[in-house]
């Protein structure tokens, strides 16, 4: 990924973390890069280059957070000589974030199957989601049919705009939240879909209100490995250099139906009210359900389309 000759290496090297959210495994992305950097640079006997890392993820992210790990991680990366430089870049990764070939690697893991928006035809009632909360094996063609061309136009634009961003040759290296195959009814197509079952459970038990249920859909979409190559393809800034996709180790029920509730509460807050909703029943209708799942050997990980792009001449 780096150059073999000292003359060939820059200066200053960007790197840019996609969606970094904020956490304990925040600035684990960005290390790895920085550590590749140095060995490369001690590899050809020159100073290591300057290296420019931004963390990027929307504007209501905990940034706070995320700063206050800096001391801390810069200590560990024995950032002695000060050449490392860590900004903060609030905004959404579907559009410009960065002046025109100032990165030469973006990482962006875990963060794309999240859409810039629920599709159009779903908020304004054009479609009914009933009994499901995004794609899924009982959603509607039609509805399976909105979700991928939101998520077709959201790949676009966040190839193109990272196009623009990255110098030619850079790299563009992404993990992506998938499924196994294009037809989502098949039963070999490995699709989470958890959340929905635990959300028409607490419905049809009267814990939440079956109607608000109906009309809540969330941006998420899980791909498959070929609308990911066709989005690459056809917006054409980026030659695939590698693409793997595999099946995750299924991760401990508990600790998933924690995972679970993190990432709906806020939405689910924001839908049903504080009052609508108990999180605490969902959490523990969430681990009853997986951990029935993994009694029947019917509970799988997730799947992952892990990407390595590199940006044309």
């Amino acid at each position: 990924m780096w150059p073999d000759d000292s003359a060939a290496m820059p200066q200053s090297i960007g790197v840019a973390d996609l969606g970094c959210s904020a956490g304990p495994n925040t600035l684990f992305l960005v290390s790895a890069a920085i550590t590749a950097v140095r060995r490369r640079c001690g590899f050809i006997g020159i100073p290591c280059s300057e290296i420019r890392v931004y963390l990027n993820d929307l504007p209501d992210n905990d940034f706070n957070t995320v700063f206050r790990q800096l001391p801390e991680f810069l200590r560990h990366s024995d950032d002695a000589g000060g050449n490392v430089f860590v900004f903060g870049a609030p905004g959404s990764f579907h559009g410009r974030l960065f002046p025109a070939e100032s990165l030469h690697l973006a990482i962006s893991s875990f963060s794309l199957h999240w859409l810039s928006q629920v599709p159009r035809e779903l908020v304004n009632g054009e479609l009914v989601n009933r009994g499901n909360i995004s794609t899924g094996r009982t959603s509607s063609p039609a509805v399976n049919d909105a979700y991928a061309r939101q998520f077709r136009g959201d790949l676009t634009l966040f190839l193109s705009s990272r196009g623009k961003e990255l110098i030619a040759g850079g790299w563009l290296l992404v993990s992506v939240k998938g499924r196994s195959a294009r037809d989502m009814t098949s039963e070999r197509c490995v699709i989470n879909n958890h959340s929905t079952h635990v959300l028409n459970t607490m419905a049809a038990r009267g814990l939440v209100d079956p109607a608000r249920l109906d009309s809540y859909n969330i941006p998420i979409y899980d791909p498959c490995t070929e609308e990911v190559h066709e989005a690459v393809d056809a917006e054409g800034s980026f030659e695939v250099m590698s693409m793997d996709s595999y099946e995750t180790e299924a991760s401990d029920p508990a600790g998933f139906a924690r995972a679970m509730r993190a990432v709906h509460e806020p939405m689910l807050a924001r839908h049903f009210g504080d009052d609508g909703i108990d999180m605490d029943e969902f959490t523990r209708m969430a681990e009853e359900h997986l951990d029935g799942l993994s009694k029947e050997g019917r509970y799988k990980g997730i799947f992952v389309h892990v990407v390595s792009l590199r940006r044309r001449n």
